[in-house]
């Protein structure tokens, strides 16, 4: 005979909670949180026969947040492609994601989501790329929050398909805020992530930080590069053009091609690869908490 405990465990074994997503206003003043949702690959990845259920689109109806904020509706203000909106957050609101479920062959799923989320003073409606520093609008670029969540209950069929969530910080492109991330549940290897301004970002866990795209390299940065200039406080290379890792590494310097700079990427020590908290494949519940605590420099 089975006890009750057992067969609640076992039930939730067969049918995993979501995990849910969350996002803060901490200050006392209202603030632009912009939603760029990842898309699933354009082919089918090897071992992967169906990816399931994505949400891709802003105006999904699955994509419902409520607010904290009594009777106030959440709604995403779309602009171009539907993968992308804005939404105005008042002072101290959070909204709350808890994700729908659906019949599969599991016998319940839910969708998956790739949540980026970087926030603005002003309302942006894809212009100037917020990738880029340099700007008036965008002077060292923007940092985002991310997380791709409940891959491993969508009804994806096939070993070879994503199945894990994963959450982190990005200050690849520049930073422009500073945000955290707290994470509930099991199966993170860590649970709480924040990010600092240039030059603090190298071995803090859950944060890759400025150009540093794999964490602990830079291959593939997005700038600076020919028409995306470096954030304006990107890191100077030291003057024989040499940069060192908080461990004491050495590494070539990065050099603007339009401008001769030279810049420290913001890259981890080989021994500190942790810009990332990603739990074992099917493991969901719990919460992923995107807090924006106040922008960072000159704005």
């Amino acid at each position: 005979m089975v006890c009750s405990a057992q067969a609640e465990d076992m039930a939730a074994r067969r049918h995993p909670l979501p995990t849910v997503i969350t996002v803060t206003n901490k200050i006392g003043s209202p603030v632009y949180a912009n939603l760029v949702l990842g898309q699933p690959p354009t082919t089918l990845p090897a071992n992967c026969t169906n990816l399931g259920r994505q949400i891709k689109t802003v105006t999904d109806k699955d994509l419902a947040f409520t607010s904290n904020i009594p009777k106030k509706k959440v709604a995403f203000t779309t602009f171009g492609a539907k993968d992308k909106g804005y939404y105005l957050l008042s002072p101290h609101e959070t909204i709350t994601y808890r994700p729908k479920t659906f019949a599969c062959a599991d016998g319940a799923c839910s969708p998956a989501v790739t949540f980026n989320f970087f926030f603005t003073a002003k309302p942006y409606k894809g212009t100037p790329n917020n990738g880029c520093g340099g700007s008036q609008t965008f002077p060292s670029a923007t940092n985002l929050a991310e997380a791709s969540v409940n891959f491993g209950i969508n009804g994806a069929v096939g070993l070879g398909c994503a199945n894990a969530d994963a959450a982190d910080i990005s200050a690849v492109n520049g930073i422009n805020a500073a945000l955290e991330l707290d994470l509930t549940g099991n199966g993170w290897p860590f649970n709480h992530a924040a990010n600092g301004y240039f030059g603090q970002n190298a071995n803090r866990p859950g944060t890759f930080g400025w150009a540093a795209t794999n964490c602990t390299d830079n291959a593939g940065y997005p700038n600076p590069r020919a028409g995306c200039a470096a954030p304006n406080n990107a890191p100077r290379a030291s003057s024989n053009g040499t940069c060192q890792t908080p461990l004491g590494t050495h590494y070539a310097a990065i050099v603007d091609p339009t401008t001769g700079i030279q810049y420290c990427d913001e890259r981890s020590d080989a021994s500190m690869n942790q810009c990332l908290s990603q739990r074992p494949g099917g493991v969901t519940g719990g919460t992923a908490a995107i807090t924006f605590k106040g922008f960072m420099g000159p704005m």
